[in-house]
């Protein structure tokens, strides 16, 4: 398994990959709020914790299919899966979706983006094997001016501590979840994957029941529902894998694709943003260049 997600080209694929699920995520859950009456924070916390019990089953199914023992984990184990979980989906989702539903899709997903920096500048602090160089500096940048050239309207309206200061929460607490995760997963990544979804939901799923959470089910309301799950469970357990046998700055920096991504599926699903312009492709050139920067290697001086 360490062969196959540590070859450049698969690392680089699937990294894109799982940022193309997660940009589906902004559009959709705002189309689920609709479809499903949802509207009161207990509701959105109850809609969270389904969306993670479903994935976390979903990966338990796989893990099952693997030949995976899903309740061979350590007890020395099992409280930082806890803590992974509660920073992962916990902490992360609940300011995330809280969010979501007070800023549009596209402030959402340019401000999510913002984790991708974080990693790459707090990892060596986490890793003593990475480095921060001017390299990695130099991509940040660059990708940050592509983010930022495809959403020229995030400069526009009002900054809300409820809407996109919630979402700069999340975007700590996902950071934070994805590097302590990448230590907790090290040798049972899809079993440690599964628990922290799994239990994730159920923590927001019980949050939610003391405030008479309600959500009104409609047959495209549970197909939004179900497929975002699916989004997370395919999307976490392969980042998850990348981390693990990858420096956490070089699969982090790929978080500058879901404000793409978000960009483009906001306009196919919500019509939320015009896309198809020069400068779309402008910033989507910057931010691979940025991606670019940060995964190039020193060549080694031969002494």
């Amino acid at each position: 398994m360490k062969k196959f997600f540590s070859n450049r080209y698969i690392c680089a694929l699937t990294a894109v990959l799982c940022t193309l699920l997660w940009g589906t995520a902004y559009p959709l859950i705002k189309l689920a709020y609709a479809d499903m009456s949802i509207s009161r924070i207990p509701d959105k916390l109850m809609f969270a914790g389904l969306r993670f019990f479903i994935a976390g089953i979903m990966v338990f199914i796989v893990c099952g299919f693997m030949r995976k023992n899903i309740f061979n984990i350590e007890k020395k184990r099992i409280p930082k899966i806890i803590i992974y979980s509660l920073l992962l989906t916990v902490f992360h989702y609940t300011c995330n979706y809280i969010g979501v539903s007070n800023a549009s899709a596209t402030k959402t997903s340019v401000l999510a983006s913002f984790s991708a920096f974080l990693g790459v500048l707090i990892a060596p602090l986490f890793f003593k094997d990475e480095k921060l160089t001017m390299k990695k500096v130099m991509g940040c940048v660059v990708g940050a001016l592509g983010v930022l050239l495809v959403n020229l309207s995030f400069f526009s309206g009002s900054f809300t501590f409820m809407g996109e200061g919630f979402v700069l929460l999340a975007t700590v607490c996902s950071a934070c979840g994805s590097l302590y995760g990448k230590v907790v997963s090290k040798g049972k990544i899809f079993e440690v994957t599964a628990w922290q979804l799994f239990i994730g939901g159920i923590i927001l799923c019980l949050v939610s029941l003391p405030f008479s959470a309600h959500i009104s089910f409609t047959p495209k309301g549970v197909f939004e529902l179900i497929f975002l799950g699916f989004v997370s469970a395919c999307s976490f357990s392969l980042w998850t894998a990348l981390l693990v046998y990858n420096e956490a700055g070089n699969i982090m920096i790929y978080n500058l694709l879901i404000p793409v991504f978000g960009t483009m599926w906001s306009y196919i699903i919500l019509g939320e943003t015009e896309i198809l312009s020069p400068l779309y492709i402008i910033s989507l050139g910057l931010i691979c260049m940025g991606i670019v920067l940060v995964n190039i290697k020193d060549k080694k001086k031969v002494s």
